[in-house]
């Protein structure tokens, strides 16, 4: 019994690994829908089926299973107790960065009196009704990094990291306008959006009173993500471009901010790849940020020497499960970088919760707005 638990651990984790691993795939939509739900399918029925035999015949043991069973039994187990050693590794070997100073959080200030708002924008769907749902409970999360190629004029440059609103009609848009006024309370030097912003096309009249109200000293910037294809992208990227936000997709940048100068890329891969030939970054800016929708981008990101990148797209796991933390992250890697900071030099790697979800639901997982405070680094930072 206790072999065939261990297979059905195992059996689990390996066709989470694959939804996780599909969802970071360039598919069609139809297409990812179509294979979760078959893979989702083949999770639930898979070990019916196991059961059903077993119980037809009065015996689960081994000896009496057929051998592409023994074989299915023997890939279960092997995968469970290699994802089982990497959770315990993680969970034993994590430790914060060197380049991390500071980190706090906290509830953010939503205006109590808005659910009580007979108003049609404070509409939400059932789900965000359910008992300890967080999708409406906003956090703010504050960050204090060590950047070690930083030039002193960029010392305390605040950078505000949002990600993942997911304009759907799931969550009403007077929360999103709680999110922007938040937000534009810890006044950033920038403000930086990494993707998935609308997902319907009705929801694209959201900008003007949404996002086309954030505001920054040194501008607003923005990528795309997986989620934006469901919508006219060239009518999204004019609607943001008419409210002042800056499109960085697929190109490089270059300003000066207190006379340092500083490079800022959109990276957009998988799902747009509009890259020339050359994808080089300027040569010696002061600062280098890489901004991209999911965390895959890293390797790329660290490729052009940057100082920093960040990325959303994980929804920090959307569900997280004691002690194992999150489960579903929806890149090449898994879980690895779900959410928080991470440190593979040159690069600081922020990876964000997001502000929203298409799906309204989110338990252990707080949605998030964080802001990056950027410091001359001290000593010479460690992985």
């Amino acid at each position: 019994m206790t072999l065939l638990l261990l297979a059905l651990l195992g059996h689990g984790f390996f066709w989470i690994g694959l939804v996780n691993r599909l969802h970071a795939l360039p598919l069609r939509r139809r297409r990812i829908k179509q294979l979760t739900l078959a893979m989702f399918a083949a999770a639930a029925l898979i070990p019916v089926g196991l059961g059903w035999r077993c119980w037809d015949e009065g015996s689960c043991g081994l000896g009496r299973m057929p051998w592409p069973v023994i074989a299915y039994l023997a890939v279960c187990w092997a995968v469970a107790a290699v994802t089982l050693v990497r959770f315990v590794a993680m969970r034993l070997m994590q430790r914060r960065p060197a380049v991390v100073r500071f980190h706090q959080r906290r509830r953010a200030a939503i205006d109590p009196a808005l659910p009580r708002v007979p108003d049609a924008e404070w509409r939400h769907h059932f789900l965000t009704r359910l008992p300890r749902n967080e999708i409406l409970q906003l956090e703010e999360s504050w960050w204090t990094l060590d950047v070690p190629r930083l030039a002193p004029a960029l010392d305390g440059l605040s950078i505000l990291h949002l990600s993942d609103f997911h304009f759907f009609g799931r969550v009403g848009k007077a929360y999103f306008r709680e999110v922007v006024r938040v937000a534009n309370q810890l006044r950033p030097d920038l403000v930086c959006i990494t993707g998935d912003l609308v997902d319907r096309s009705r929801c694209l009249d959201w900008i003007a009173d949404t996002l086309g109200r954030l505001s920054a000293r040194c501008g607003v910037y923005y990528v795309l993500g997986n989620h934006d294809v469901r919508v006219d992208v060239a009518r999204l990227r004019q609607i943001l471009q008419g409210h002042g936000l800056v499109d960085v997709g697929s190109r490089w940048i270059r300003f000066e901010i207190n006379g340092s100068p500083l490079a800022l890329a959109g990276d957009e891969r998988p799902w747009f790849d509009d890259w020339g030939p050359n994808d080089e970054s300027p040569a010696d800016p002061a600062l280098k940020i890489v901004l991209a929708h999911t965390p895959d981008r890293l390797a790329w990101a660290r490729r052009q020497h940057a100082d920093l990148m960040l990325a959303g797209h994980t929804h920090g796991g959307q569900i997280r499960i004691p002690p194992l933390g999150a489960i579903f992250a929806p890149t090449r890697s898994g879980v690895k970088h779900s959410s928080g900071v991470f440190y593979a030099p040159p690069t600081i790697l922020h990876v964000t919760r997001g502000v929203s979800g298409d799906v309204p639901l989110r338990w252990n997982c707080r949605p998030e707005i964080a802001l990056l405070q950027l410091r001359v680094s001290a000593v010479s930072a460690r992985p």
